[in-house]
């Protein structure tokens, strides 16, 4: 079976959801994942969302149709889908990083390469700048503790 990347993007619905909330979502999504040999890395800044999801193309692309249709976020993004021979995002199940939960010195760096938009990181608009991000804050997580 065929390994991919897919990446999408979002915005929350209403009220940005907890971060005990999207912890507990996290821990969920990395026992199914686990099940299905998926991987990925789930960003949060301010109210968007930026995700990666790497593994067996068929499973990956089941899972974002489930993703598609939750109604905690909206503006639902393509942004890539294509086949991967090398994972990148392997280390974890699924892991969550809210960029406004890092420590100032890890944030900084954020805010200096990217632009900010309402006192947050704004998920860039171009593939090469959101697979930057993913690769920037998996590089961040890498050195702090890992819960999933």
């Amino acid at each position: 079976m065929e390994n991919c990347r897919l990446i999408y993007r979002s915005s929350s619905t209403d009220e940005v959801p907890s971060n005990e909330d999207l912890q507990s979502l996290a821990e969920v999504a990395a026992k199914n994942n686990q099940r299905d040999s998926i991987t990925g890395l789930l960003v949060l800044s301010g109210s968007e969302f930026v995700q990666v999801l790497e593994g067996p193309s068929q499973k990956v692309s089941a899972l974002f149709q489930r993703i598609s249709r939750d109604e905690r976020h909206h503006k639902i993004e393509l942004v890539q889908f294509q086949p991967v021979s090398e994972s990148y995002f392997e280390d974890w199940d699924m892991r969550l990083v809210d960029l406004y939960d890092l420590p100032m010195e890890k944030r900084r760096l954020f805010m200096e390469k990217y632009e900010i938009e309402d006192e947050a990181v704004k998920i860039p608009d171009k593939i090469h700048l959101i697979f930057s991000l993913l690769l920037d804050a998996k590089a961040v997580c890498k050195f702090g503790p890992q819960t999933t």
